[in-house]
């Protein structure tokens, strides 16, 4: 007689799983509001819109992962800051058009489940959400043997948001001599990790040693959590100053700019403007990286891009050091010259 198969046999642990979410309840529910109009481990979440605010109000939604950030993270077991990555990733996308934060789901996958690391990843999501001001509503745990390797995970993320007005109708077009102020990264956020993992791999690096060129260990340069600019952009288009917003992902700070710069119109980067954090530095010298696959790879230091009126400009740098973000005037709007 053939043995009696279970679920559990071929590797997922429901059992398991329920455990884990129980554990993290009250961590979940923290970042509700009486706008969370629904019980936790249902089979949808329901969310109560601040209508009553908005006179045209009008959904905004996006998703993002991590990516293979998670590889180094998972080396060092620090899950925690991966699960903020996962928020702002999102978050930062969201609030480019000056959208609030609503709420966040998320979804992740491993080969097992394990409690650590789920309970390190989820306790990142919350602290993010608590940043962004958003309710972590609900989300998905799966265990899937066979598609990651043991130890692997995955996790992305999805918001919605409220905006007023149409989302594409702006106070006035970018005109020359509008003004892009940077606002600074803490590193690398979560793009580039495929090249820095084989930069890492060919030179034999630890991440738990320090480098010549850091005065932090590799590891702490390079899981930094990525930076969330909720409030610092919202409040700017609060007072009427952003005329567009970039978030500097996948593709550096051109090409990220040329999404929201009108045809016809550059922006002329002062590249002198700011110091690139020195992990930046570290990483090129090792891995022989031109200075245009860097600006094209990486944020290099710049995680927002504001372009405001230039009579804003002092005003915008005062609100931005008063809520604590270090910014700068990184440069001007021009034709293009064709």
């Amino acid at each position: 007689m053939r043995k009696e198969l279970s679920y559990r046999d071929a590797g997922v642990d429901i059992d398991a799983a329920d455990r884990i979410l129980d554990s993290l309840r009250e961590t979940i529910m923290s970042t509700w509001t009486s706008r969370t109009v629904t019980e936790l481990g249902g089979f949808a979440a329901a969310y109560q819109p601040p209508w009553e605010a908005y006179r045209r109000p009008h959904l905004v939604a996006c998703t993002d992962g991590v990516g293979t950030k998670l590889k180094l993270a998972g080396q060092l077991e620090a899950y925690r800051g991966v699960g903020v990555d996962c928020v702002a990733m999102v978050v930062n996308d969201l609030v480019t058009g000056g959208a609030r934060p609503l709420f966040f789901l998320d979804y992740i996958a491993a080969a097992k489940l394990e409690p650590k690391p789920i309970q390190a990843l989820v306790e990142g999501l919350v602290e993010g959400c608590r940043e962004a001001e958003c309710a972590l509503i609900g989300g998905e745990t799966a265990e899937m043997p066979g598609v990651y390797q043991l130890g692997d995970h995955e996790i992305v993320g999805f918001a919605v948001g409220i905006l007023e007005g149409d989302p594409g109708a702006k106070p006035r077009r970018i005109q020359p001599d509008d003004v892009a102020i940077g606002l600074a990264s803490s590193g690398p956020h979560s793009n580039g990790y495929s090249l820095i993992r084989r930069i890492v791999e060919e030179c034999g690096w630890h991440l738990t040693e320090p480098l010549d060129g850091l005065d932090e260990t590799l590891g702490e340069a390079l899981l930094r959590p990525t930076r969330i600019y909720v409030r610092p952009v919202r409040a700017l288009f609060k007072k009427g100053w952003a005329l567009a917003c970039a978030h500097i992902t996948g593709g550096g700070l051109m090409a990220n700019i040329s999404r929201v710069v009108p045809e016809g119109l550059q922006l002329q980067v002062d590249w002198s403007s700011w110091q690139v954090p020195p992990i930046f530095d570290v990483l090129a010298d090792a891995g022989n990286v031109s200075v245009e696959e860097m600006r094209r790879t990486f944020n290099l230091g710049v995680g927002m891009v504001v372009i405001v009126p230039p009579e804003t400009t002092n005003d915008a740098l005062s609100l931005l050091d008063d809520l604590g973000y270090s910014a700068w005037l990184l440069g001007r709007v021009k034709d293009d010259g064709s």
